[in-house]
């Protein structure tokens, strides 16, 4: 197997990609992608995630408008000072300058999750819709986000349609029985690849007992 297809090279070199090229996406690598990721592990192979695909220029103008919107009160303050050059400063640039880039993006693509209430809210305490099955989604929308690293196309995840999900599912025609879990702009990216910078594993793990590192 050549490295470039390894999948811990493939998860070492993710990087969220908010810079892509408007050049179009073939619809048949799309499925290609869409076709790995419904074989995620999901509750009792339910299957309970559907996608939509999002092409439309108008629509990808009215999310990206409305997650400018949502952004920039948010984060905007946290770049104040433009000389600031940190990684976290860059990182939240780019962040804030996807909004206005996402009506030109390929793709967009929303992963949908039926709607089901989780078995520790009792049914007395049950109000308004469930929430999306979670648990039995987010490891699709990974699959997902790996698919698109192996098939040289740039990702990042996005939830911030919750500051808006119900004009969204008015506009997309979504049910009430399916929730949005995740928004993935997807396109070629105009940045390259390449190694993370994350603490190891070893910072981040504990043994029988929290605060109690391996090897201790």
């Amino acid at each position: 197997m050549s490295d470039e297809l390894d999948v811990f090279h493939i998860m070492k070199t993710a990087r969220p990609m908010r810079r892509l090229k408007p050049d179009p996406v073939p619809q048949a690598l799309l499925e290609e992608i869409l076709d790995a990721a419904s074989c995620a592990p999901n509750s009792l192979n339910s299957q309970p995630y559907r996608f939509l695909v999002v092409r439309d220029p108008a629509s990808k103008a009215f999310f990206g408008e409305r997650y400018d919107a949502a952004m920039q009160p948010r984060f905007g303050p946290l770049v104040a000072d433009p000389n600031d050059k940190s990684p976290t400063a860059r990182n939240v640039r780019t962040a804030l300058a996807l909004g206005k880039r996402l009506k030109d993006v390929p793709v967009l693509l929303f992963i949908c999750g039926r709607r089901d209430w989780p078995m520790a809210v009792p049914e007395s305490e049950r109000q308004g819709l469930a929430p999306p099955s979670y648990g039995s989604v987010f490891p699709c929308v990974q699959n997902i986000l790996l698919g698109c690293r192996a098939k040289g196309l740039g990702s990042s995840l996005t939830t911030m349609h919750q500051l808006f999900e119900a004009e969204l599912c008015e506009l997309l025609g979504i049910p009430e029985t399916f929730g949005i879990v995740a928004v993935l702009p997807i396109g070629y990216p105009e940045g390259n690849f390449g190694p993370l910078t994350r603490k190891p594993s070893t910072e981040l793990t504990y043994l029988d007992r929290w605060g109690d590192a391996p090897g201790n």
